[in-house]
C-alpha cells in the first residue's frame, strides 16, 4: 500500500531537519579561534605552549585570638585586617560560608582559669579557619569551649528586595509572613477556646520593635555658613499636659541640674512607673484595646519608637488573660496583666509590676563590660572601613544596632542590652551646648574614668566648628538631622577628674574618634574635637550585660518569678 500524502510530508520534514542538524554540526566542528587571538603559530611547526599555571591562592589573614577572661594582654589588640569586595545582596539564610574575610574578635570567654589543651593550642598567632558558632543545644562543658574566632561576617548586608509579594485583594496562603501566621493562629485559638470551652495553651506574640524613625538623610554635613539649630523640646509619651513635665533649666556650666530632650519626659520618675499608674483600677480606659484580634500596646504607647515589647494571652472558658512586657528607652521595665470575661470585656482585673531605671554601675563593673563587649563592637564597625559596603540599611543607627546583635552568635556571652531608640546600654555621659558654645553643661554617670573603645555615641542637632591656625573657624560639621549614631573606636580620657553625677562639659571630654555611616556615605573613620561644639545634645553609652544590669535576659510577656527587684504600686 502506497504511503499517504501526510506520511510523505512527515518523512520529508524529518529528512530536512536531519540535514539542517548535520550541517550545523559540521559548522561547529570546523569553527576555531582566530590566530590573532592565540599565542601560538601552528605554521612554525613548534609544539603548542603549556597552559599558564594558576596563580597561588593568597595567604589567609593571621591575627591573634581574643583574650580570655583571665589572661588579657596589657596593650589593646591591633585592628583586625578586614578586607572584602562589594558583592550583590544575598539573603542571610542563603549566604554561603566565606573564609576570605577576617571577622572581628569574639567576646572573651568565661572558661576556667587553666585553659584546655585545645584552648592553649589556639593561642598561636596563626590558626586554621574557625568552627561554626556554638549553640546552646550543642554547647560542651566550659573547659572544652574553643577560643577560635567567630564565623566570618557577611559584608554584603545591603537590603534586597522582599521575597514575598503581597496582593491586597488575595491572601497568599503559601507565603504568609510570621506576623500574619501569629494573627491567624491566634484567631483559631480563640475560636476553638470559645467553641469547645477548653483552655488553650498561651500563644506568645513575638517581640515587636523597630528602629527609630530615620529622616531622609542622617548624613553628617560640612558647610561654611553658620546655621540656626533649635534643639527639640522634651516629649511626653503619655500625652499629659505641659505642666506635668519638668521645665527646662537654664544652662549653667557649674550645675548638673539640667534636662535633655531624650529620653522622653515622665510623670513619676520612669516610663514603667507611668504605665503602672495607667494600669491602676482607678484609671479609666476608653476602649477595649486588650481584646482586639491583633494585639497592640496600651493606648499611651501606640506609635512609640521608644519601646521593645512582647505579649501573649491565654483563655479558660469565657475567661481571657492578656500578658504584656515592655522595655523602655530609659531601661525601666514593665509587666502587666488584664483579665476579663469575653462576654463582658469592659470589666477587667488589672495587675502591674515594674523595674525602675537601673542605678549607675561601679568602675569595676563598667571596665568588665568593656572587656566583654567593647573590642568586638569597635572591630565590627572597623571591619566595614575601606570596603565601600554599608552595614544593614546604611543608616547610622544600624552600625550600633547590628554590632550589639552580633553577640547573638555566641552562646557563652551574656546578651547585651539591645538598641532601643537612641539608647545602647549604660549611660556614661550626657551634655549639650548653646549660644555658639558659650554655654555648655554635662553630667558624668558611673564609676569609670574615661570613654572607651566600643562605646556608642548619639548626637542630636549638634554643630561642631573646625578651626584652623590662630583659632580661626574654617567650617562646621552638623551631626544629626535630627539624630546621628556612631561607634567610638579610641579611648578618650577627660581633661578633668570625673565621678558619678559630677559636672563635666563636652569640651572637657576632649575629642571623640568614631566610625560612622549614613545613607550615601559608607562607613568612615572621623574625629570630632568637642572644644568646637556650639549647639545640640550628645549622649555616650557603654554596652553592658542585660542580665547583670536589668536583672532579665530577655523581654517576655510574663513577669519573671522570684525577682526581688520587682515593684508594685
Amino acid at each position: 500500500m502506497a504511503p499517504s500524502f501526510a506520511e510523505l510530508r512527515e518523512r520529508a520534514g524529518k529528512v530536512t531537519e536531519a540535514g539542517l542538524q548535520k550541517a550545523q554540526n559540521v559548522k561547529d566542528h570546523h569553527t576555531s579561534v582566530p590566530l590573532k587571538s592565540t599565542n601560538w603559530d601552528p605554521y612554525t611547526k613548534q609544539p603548542a605552549p603549556a597552559p599558564k599555571p594558576k596563580p597561588p591562592a593568597p595567604p589567609k589573614p593571621s591575627y591573634p585570638p581574643p583574650p580570655s577572661a583571665h589572661n588579657r594582654p596589657a596593650a589593646p589588640p591591633a585592628p583586625s585586617p578586614f578586607t572584602s569586595k562589594p558583592k550583590p545582596y544575598i539573603p542571610p539564610h542563603l549566604e554561603p560560608v566565606r573564609d576570605d574575610l577576617a571577622p572581628p574578635p569574639p567576646p572573651p570567654r568565661r572558661g576556667p582559669s587553666s585553659p584546655s589543651p585545645a584552648a592553649a593550642a589556639s593561642s598561636s598567632p596563626s590558626f586554621s579557619p574557625s568552627p561554626p558558632p556554638l549553640r546552646a543545644s550543642a554547647k560542651p562543658s566550659p573547659g572544652l569551649l574553643s577560643t577560635g574566632p567567630p564565623p566570618v561576617l557577611d559584608r554584603g548586608s545591603r537590603p534586597g528586595p522582599s521575597r514575598f509579594t503581597r496582593d491586597t485583594t488575595q491572601i497568599d496562603w503559601a507565603n504568609l509572613s510570621k506576623d500574619d501566621k501569629e494573627v491567624f493562629f491566634s484567631w483559631l485559638d480563640e475560636f476553638f477556646s470559645r467553641h469547645l470551652n477548653i483552655d488553650i495553651t498561651p500563644r506568645t506574640k513575638a517581640p515587636l520593635s523597630s528602629p527609630p524613625v530615620v529622616p531622609s538623610s542622617t548624613k553628617p554635613s560640612l558647610f561654611r555658613a553658620p546655621s540656626s539649630i533649635t534643639p527639640r523640646s522634651p516629649a511626653n509619651p503619655f500625652r499629659a499636659s505641659a505642666s506635668s513635665s519638668p521645665g527646662p533649666t537654664p544652662l549653667s556650666s557649674s550645675s548638673t541640674a539640667f534636662t535633655l530632650s531624650y529620653p522622653p519626659a515622665t510623670q513619676h520618675g520612669s516610663a514603667a512607673l507611668d504605665l503602672a499608674h495607667y494600669f491602676s483600677p482607678s484609671t479609666p480606659w476608653p476602649d477595649h484595646w486588650y481584646n482586639k484580634s491583633t494585639m497592640t500596646p496600651p493606648p499611651p504607647l501606640v506609635g512609640s519608637k521608644d519601646i521593645y515589647w512582647s505579649s501573649s494571652w491565654q483563655s479558660h472558658g469565657q475567661t481571657k488573660t492578656v500578658f504584656i512586657g515592655i522595655l523602655y528607652s530609659d531601661l525601666s521595665v514593665f509587666w502587666g496583666t488584664v483579665e476579663f470575661q469575653m462576654s463582658n470585656p469592659g470589666t477587667t482585673k488589672r495587675e502591674a509590676q515594674y523595674l525602675p531605671v537601673p542605678p549607675a554601675l561601679s568602675k569595676r563593673e563598667l571596665e568588665e563590660a568593656h572587656k566583654t563587649y567593647g573590642e568586638t563592637i569597635a572591630s565590627f564597625a572597623e571591619s566595614f572601613l575601606g570596603t565601600g559596603e554599608y552595614c544593614a540599611r546604611g543608616e547610622c543607627w544600624d552600625l550600633a544596632n547590628e554590632a550589639l546583635k552580633y553577640f547573638n552568635e555566641f552562646d557563652y556571652v551574656p546578651k547585651p542590652v539591645r538598641s532601643i531608640s537612641r539608647t545602647h546600654g549604660h549611660l556614661i555621659f550626657e551634655g549639650k551646648a548653646n549660644r555658639g558654645g558659650a554655654e555648655m553643661v554635662g553630667r558624668w554617670r558611673g564609676g569609670d574614668d574615661r570613654v572607651r573603645r566600643g562605646d556608642i555615641v548619639e548626637w542630636r542637632t549638634v554643630k561642631i566648628s573646625t578651626k584652623g591656625p590662630g583659632g580661626r573657624v574654617m567650617g562646621w560639621a552638623v551631626l544629626g538631622d535630627p539624630d546621628h549614631t556612631a561607634v567610638v573606636v579610641q579611648d578618650t580620657i577627660p581633661t578633668v577628674n570625673v565621678q558619678d553625677g559630677g559636672s563635666i562639659t563636652p569640651k572637657q571630654l576632649g575629642s571623640i574618634v568614631v566610625v560612622e555611616q549614613s545613607v550615601g556615605s559608607p562607613p568612615a573613620k572621623k574625629e570630632y574635637v568637642l572644644d568646637g561644639m556650639e549647639e545640640g545634645e550628645m549622649w555616650i553609652y557603654r554596652p553592658v550585660s542585660m542580665e547583670m544590669y536589668l536583672g532579665i535576659n530577655e523581654v517576655v510577656a510574663k513577669a519573671p518569678q522570684g525577682n526581688t527587684r520587682l515593684l508594685r504600686l
